[in-house]
């Protein structure tokens, strides 16, 4: 893992490209709803569940990441988040995710929206996991084992 001098945030790759600043989840939440608010740390209560990661704030999101980020929470609006899981194959046929992003055909980035708790449902948990094991950087291990 690389830290960047200026921000001290973690990278896995020396150097990467980020944008540097002392932004903090308060600062993201400002001005939100209670609801919004609620949801936020529902969602962080629920990849806890799944395990242990770290906050990354910048300006307009707050990514988690344990050796590289694999999920964001990109919006809090007045009524939902905004989240994406980065995975490594497109889930095209799920209700979960409303639009999906090829990067290079390396990693599929896949936008949900959430309401409210119902909202986690088996689904989301399962890509949330998987999500998860992109961040561990298991796909690059199970890859060198083959």
């Amino acid at each position: 893992m690389w830290t960047c001098p200026r921000c001290g945030h973690r990278f896995y790759n020396k150097n990467q490209s980020h944008s540097c600043g002392a932004y903090t989840i308060d600062d993201f939440l400002k001005g939100k709803t209670e609801q919004t608010i609620s949801l936020f740390h529902d969602f962080l209560a629920e990849y806890r569940k799944i395990g242990p990661f770290e906050l990354h704030p910048v300006k307009t999101r707050v990514a988690l990441l344990t050796k590289m980020r694999f999920c964001s929470i990109n919006k809090a609006a007045a009524d939902h988040i905004d989240i994406h899981l980065v995975l490594t194959a497109p889930y095209e046929h799920t209700l979960c995710f409303y639009k999906i992003d090829n990067l290079a055909n390396r990693f599929f980035v896949h936008h949900a929206r959430i309401y409210d708790h119902e909202d986690f449902t088996a689904e989301l948990r399962y890509f949330m996991a998987m999500a998860y094991k992109v961040g561990n950087r298991e796909h690059v291990d199970l890859k060198k084992n083959t």
